[in-house]
């Protein structure tokens, strides 16, 4: 088992961790309502993330291993309204990008989870995030300044332990490199991360509209305060593959859950 990297201290001191590998999922479809996620899945507890250090792809994977993980911050931007659909980015302009995930329990089987609430967020290609436009960046929690819910998301993954998520290419922001937060619930235990694009890809995606608004990036993978400190980043990195003119990013995610 690897050894675990130090963990990044968490803007509010919870204990999440989080993960990484490639995975060829099946697209789920969505059911187009709103709930509370209090209501749907349930909040207390905390998982132990980890990641499977193989690749899946179309081949099998042999001799899986899931071990722990660094966590990741939740950040100041989490909102508890469940959207459960599949297409998060509300027409919001960027490039394409699929995001697949596939959720499985750390073990020696890493057998899949199904019924696992995935919650993703991100900022738009301006680095702005749903009910947040015009707010202050802060360390903690801050309330929405409006109900605009662009680029938020939950589904439940399938009996393969897959979900999909259809949105946009995020942008970035002061201090941050771009990213996807990602929470996880099964049952009343919850975990949450954060996963992270190649610059290459980054680099070529920001020079086609409407990136170039935004322009002058002053954070990269190297230098951004919660992905530098991890030892081993191809624990927390997207897998990506050109799609048309978007991209597909692929992550396994292990849990454990008890």
């Amino acid at each position: 088992m690897a050894k675990r990297p130090k963990r990044p201290r968490d803007w509010r001191g919870s204990r999440s961790d989080k993960a990484e590998a490639a995975v060829n999922a099946a697209p789920r479809g969505a059911v187009e309502r709103n709930m509370n996620r209090r209501t749907a899945v349930g909040v207390l507890g905390s998982l132990a993330f980890g990641t499977v250090a193989a690749a899946w792809g179309r081949r099998a994977l042999a001799q899986p291993v899931c071990t722990l993980t660094p966590e990741q911050i939740e950040g100041p931007f989490y909102l508890d309204q469940a959207h459960i659909r599949e297409a998060i980015s509300e027409g919001k302009p960027g490039v394409p990008l699929q995001i697949i995930l596939h959720v499985l329990e750390a073990s020696a089987s890493c057998a899949p989870i199904p019924k696992a609430a995935v919650d993703v967020w991100q900022c738009d290609a301006l680095g702005i995030y749903s009910g947040y436009e015009g707010a202050a960046i802060a360390p903690r929690h801050v309330e929405p300044v409006d109900d605009k819910t662009f680029l938020r998301g939950t589904q439940l993954t399938d009996a393969a332990g897959a979900v999909r998520f259809r949105t946009i290419y995020p942008g970035w922001y002061q201090g941050r490199t771009p990213h996807v937060h990602l929470k996880l619930r099964v049952g009343a235990k919850a975990a949450t991360t954060q996963l992270y694009f190649p610059d290459e890809v980054t680099n070529a995606v920001y020079a086609r509209a409407p990136y170039g608004r935004h322009p002058n990036r002053d954070t990269t993978n190297a230098t951004d305060r919660f992905l530098a400190p991890i030892a081993d980043r191809s624990l927390v990195m997207w897998t990506m593959a050109r799609d048309g003119d978007g991209y597909v990013a692929t992550a396994t995610v292990a849990l454990r859950t008890s």
